[in-house]
């Protein structure tokens, strides 16, 4: 049986981050929370938590038509 690629995501689900993001000291397959999905469902903007709660930053995943994810861009949060 083949394995069914995802295509839809929905706010406040969790992906793992695709690829390393060096900007955040994110690595690949980080899990992230999906903060809004936008364009029709071709993105997503995740929220990157600490394992104490607190966020280090924001990460845009472009959704492939196959379902992949590719980051896009990245908000740093300030550490505090």
């Amino acid at each position: 049986m083949a394995q069914r690629t995802r295509t839809t995501y929905e706010e406040l689900e969790t992906v793992a981050i695709p690829e390393d993001v060096p900007e955040l000291g994110v690595e690949a397959g980080t899990t992230g929370t999906i903060v809004n999905v936008y364009e029709g469902g071709r993105m997503l903007l995740v929220e990157i938590g600490r394992e104490d709660g607190t966020s280090v930053g924001l990460v845009d995943l472009e959704v492939g038509e196959d379902g992949s994810l590719r980051p896009i861009s990245s908000t740093p949060f300030s550490s505090r």
